[in-house]
């Protein structure tokens, strides 16, 4: 079956390029009061045209330290034509996560923000796709979604979450927080940068105090 679908692009939190020519800063993790982070975003896809997304991932913490030392993530998103008939589906797993940083932050261009704060995670785990060929508009680009023919198989994934939403503007000290609140986005890296993503406003996030 060979779908051929342009969606229009309602709004944009990930460059798709954002390791390249962007501001990013990665600096160690300190957390020393957490032994677990639960993490849960689903609703609306906020850069695909009719579809939902929903993403749960768990940061676990050594004991002793206070160190991050594993992230697990499941993302999944779905896309609707315009009768709300499913027409393609894209599921991701992560096991064993790397956490690169807490406090991650990356100038997003559509938005002209620079987002801060960030959990940033990513590692080697597994992609499973509806057996379609579909293109999308996605971030001012027609791409063609990966078709891994309703298989699991290796993929590089990555997470970044924003626990409140915060950013800044240009030069200016002063952090903001978005209207809509803290936001996770997950989704593949082809060659160590993120290629496509999926993002969606957080409904969940827990972190479970050490007793």
């Amino acid at each position: 079956m060979v779908v051929k679908k342009k969606s229009k692009v309602t709004t944009a939190l990930i460059p798709v390029l954002f390791l390249i020519g962007i501001i990013a800063i990665v600096t160690p993790v300190n957390a020393c009061y957490t032994n677990r982070i639960y993490i849960m975003a689903k609703g609306d896809d906020e850069d695909i045209a009719g579809a939902t997304t929903s993403i749960i991932a768990m940061i676990e913490f050594d004991k002793a330290s206070g160190i991050p030392s594993v992230a697990q993530v499941e993302f999944q998103t779905k896309i609707y034509d315009e009768s709300g008939e499913k027409i393609y589906s894209m599921k991701g797993k992560l096991i064993d996560g790397l956490i690169i940083s807490d406090s991650f932050q990356f100038y997003c261009t559509v938005r002209e923000v620079t987002w801060i704060n960030l959990w940033f995670i990513m590692g080697e785990g597994r992609l499973k796709t509806t057996d379609t060929v579909i293109e999308i508009e996605y971030r001012g680009q027609t791409i063609t979604l990966p078709n891994t023919e309703g298989q699991y198989i290796p993929f590089s994934i990555f997470m970044m979450v924003s626990p409140k939403g915060e950013y800044v503007l240009g030069e200016d000290p002063e952090v903001f927080i978005w209207p809509q609140g803290g936001w996770a986005t997950a989704g593949i890296m082809v060659g160590g940068i993120p290629s496509f993503g999926v993002v969606t406003y957080l409904t969940k996030y827990m972190e479970k105090l050490v007793p």
